[in-house]
């Protein structure tokens, strides 16, 4: 009877079975494999992109180390910039001096939200070839293709990305709160990391000098979101846990 009561824990996920994954664990902790955990990748940002903690600066595209994969996941940049304060409010409490870019021109120092894929070295040092060549990369060839740029950022401003894999569209980006009509993107494939592009000189004030201005703080964890998601469904983004 006890051999049998052996087997029917190990088949229901009983004492043994539990004994087993703990194991399991224990080996993977021993054999120095860290917790996948969030944060900004170094491997796969731009050489010119300085990484302190979750606050990225400098220029050039910056990714996380976390891809999306749940259904629905939302999470926020927060905008920060020395010697500015933040915007005051109206008499309800919104945001005013929001600036969008939408007259069809693009800002060159418009800072890009989105997604992008997974990059590495050989990619930077293709986009540096085509730059030293005197071409301008492509969004497609650049990173920025899943990406919407928002100009005349201001300290304190939130950006807002919510993603959704089986409804359109499939990213909408928002800022303080508000949904960005003409930033949504419809449709994306494959696997896609929480991302941004930000342009030499942006923040900066009168000739856009390539300054230390503008910082961006990726934001994951919801008990530190300052918006709401657009939806119940867009949760914080996840961290996926797996035996290797």
């Amino acid at each position: 009877m006890g051999a049998c009561c052996s087997c029917f824990d190990a088949i229901t996920g009983g004492k043994h079975s539990g004994e087993s994954s703990q194991e399991m664990t224990t080996r993977n902790s021993a054999r120095g494999v860290p917790p996948a955990s969030h944060g900004l990748s170094r491997a796969m940002s731009a050489p010119t992109i300085s990484i302190q903690g979750f606050k990225v600066s400098g220029s050039g595209l910056a990714l996380t180390r976390i891809p999306v994969e749940q259904d629905a996941a939302y999470w926020e940049i927060h905008v920060s910039i020395p010697g500015q304060t933040a915007p005051s409010g109206d008499e309800d409490g919104d945001l005013q001096d929001v600036d969008v870019n939408d007259d069809g021109e693009e800002d060159p120092y418009a800072v890009k939200f989105g997604v992008a894929t997974r990059k590495d070295r050989e990619f930077y040092r293709s986009l540096e070839t085509v730059e030293e060549e005197g071409d301008q990369a492509s969004s497609r060839d650049d990173g920025t293709f899943l990406m919407r740029p928002i100009s005349n950022l201001r300290h304190g401003d939130v950006i807002g990305v919510a993603l959704q894999q089986s409804d359109l569209p499939m990213i909408q980006i928002l800022l303080n709160g508000e949904p960005l009509l003409e930033c949504i993107i419809n449709r994306f494939r494959g696997t896609v990391y929480p991302a941004v592009y930000m342009p030499a000189g942006a923040g900066g004030e009168g000739e856009r000098v390539d300054d230390e201005g503008m910082s961006l703080n990726f934001v994951f964890d919801e008990d530190e979101f300052k918006e709401m998601s657009p939806h119940a469904r867009f949760g914080p983004l996840l961290v996926a846990q797996g035996i290797i």
